[in-house]
């Protein structure tokens, strides 16, 4: 039983890692580095890294939730979730903020995700007119804008998650 819980532990840390990483490095440098790139190439680049961002960070979700569920069954903490006074003790606020989180991580990357597979990179059927690709580009420039304020949202999650687990961890 000792050698699942440390299991648990070390995919939990590599797909923080993981989540974490993508998440600033497609914040803080891939994001900028786009708009400086004429539109042409930054679409192309964007839709190579970004997919595979977007597969790290499905995988990262996914091990996360899973790992952390087999923390809280180990622990004995999942009866506990109905009982209001847990939410009010340190364990139980800390967790919830890594909970609030990981749920907030989900939601924006299904959104992203979809926006990405349907509006993003969707190519253009050869019977489109130029008023299609300027509705098109449009629905790019738009989505895009709030996908910009959506990768700050991402970042501010992961890093509340980040400070939810250091506080958790602090108290063993």
């Amino acid at each position: 039983m000792q050698i699942v819980a440390q299991a648990a532990i070390v995919i939990h840390i590599f797909a923080t890692i993981a989540l974490v990483g993508s998440l600033l490095f497609n914040t803080l440098v891939l994001m900028p580095a786009l708009k400086r790139i004429p539109p042409a190439h930054s679409s192309v680049i964007s839709a190579k890294i970004g997919a595979a961002l977007m597969w790290v960070g499905l995988g990262s979700l996914v091990l996360l939730g899973a790992s952390g569920l087999a923390f809280l069954w180990r622990y004995g903490v999942l009866w506990a979730f109905p009982i209001p006074a847990f939410w009010t003790t340190p364990y139980g606020w800390r967790l919830l903020l890594m909970i609030v989180a990981w749920i907030g991580l989900l939601g924006t990357g299904t959104l992203s995700a979809y926006w990405y597979r349907n509006v993003l990179t969707r190519k253009l059927p050869y019977t489109a007119g130029l008023r299609d690709l300027e509705e098109r580009r449009a629905a790019q420039e738009r989505i895009s804008r709030i996908q910009d304020r959506l990768a700050a949202v991402n970042l501010t999650l992961g890093l509340i998650a980040v400070l939810g687990g250091a506080l958790l961890r602090a108290l063993r």
